[in-house]
């Protein structure tokens, strides 16, 4: 587990990329934010009749940002290093947890503080959240962030398993296959009702059965990086 850590670590020290580019994207959403309270205050615009977009919504970029960066990127450079793949598993995903769980956390936080003021200095108006839009607010902000932290490791889980398989011919069987069942689920009213039933199992559904309906398919999927790892080339 030591070991497992210190991936961990390593891993986060190598980030920078991922956390300037979303930093950058939640910069210009605050940018933008201010003009528009300025605009709106002096009364040129009526900006929260448009609805707020939430900064919480740009955070959730270094969730993909961090699943394709962290496999692709500092894999090799561990092995060479000397790294255990077992070490490289587990390392990994103690990044993809507590990355989840501090941007849902900051979600949270984001919701009920920064983004109720500019909403007050806009006179009224609503927020355009993920946490808004998929209800997970209506159960208060504790269960809100366990549904938000329990979908981004889900998110993340599968995002680090495609970018693991891409070397390999199932990487690309995966990416046919998830393409194929949107394309023939999609016009077909049978399959169209499974991929929504799935889609309302992860996100919409009740919070306990949500929460832990990702957890339980983040976990299972992330499992297949094991084995992908073991004959994984250095």
């Amino acid at each position: 587990m030591n070991k497992a850590l210190t991936v961990a670590k390593i891993n986060f020290r190598n980030m920078k990329l991922a956390v300037i580019l979303t930093a950058i994207t939640c910069a210009c959403g605050i940018v933008q934010d201010i003009v528009m309270t300025i605009l709106e205050v002096s009364g040129v615009s009526t900006y929260h009749a448009e609805g707020l977009m939430s900064i919480s919504n740009f955070l959730l970029l270094l969730i993909p940002l961090s699943a394709v960066f962290i496999p692709s990127l500092n894999y090799r450079k561990m092995m060479n290093l000397g790294g255990k793949r077992g070490s490289f598993f587990t390392g990994c995903f103690v990044n993809h947890t507590l990355i989840a769980a501090g941007v849902s956390l900051a979600g949270v936080v984001l919701y009920y503080t920064y983004e109720r003021l500019i909403l007050s200095l806009h006179g009224g108006g609503w927020t355009l959240s993920v946490l808004y839009w998929f209800g997970w607010l209506d159960s208060g902000p504790a269960v809100a962030f366990l549904q938000q932290f329990a979908f981004l490791l889900l998110a993340a889980s599968l995002i680090h398993t495609l970018v693991t398989a891409q070397d390999k011919w199932y990487g690309w069987a995966a990416d046919l296959a998830i393409v194929a069942v949107i394309a023939v689920f999609t016009p077909i009213a049978p399959l169209r009702a499974a991929l929504v039933w799935f889609f309302n199992l992860i996100i919409f559904s009740a919070p306990l059965l949500q929460i832990s309906s990702c957890l339980v398919l983040a976990v299972a999927v992330y499992a297949l990086n094991k084995p992908m790892l073991a004959r994984k080339a250095i």
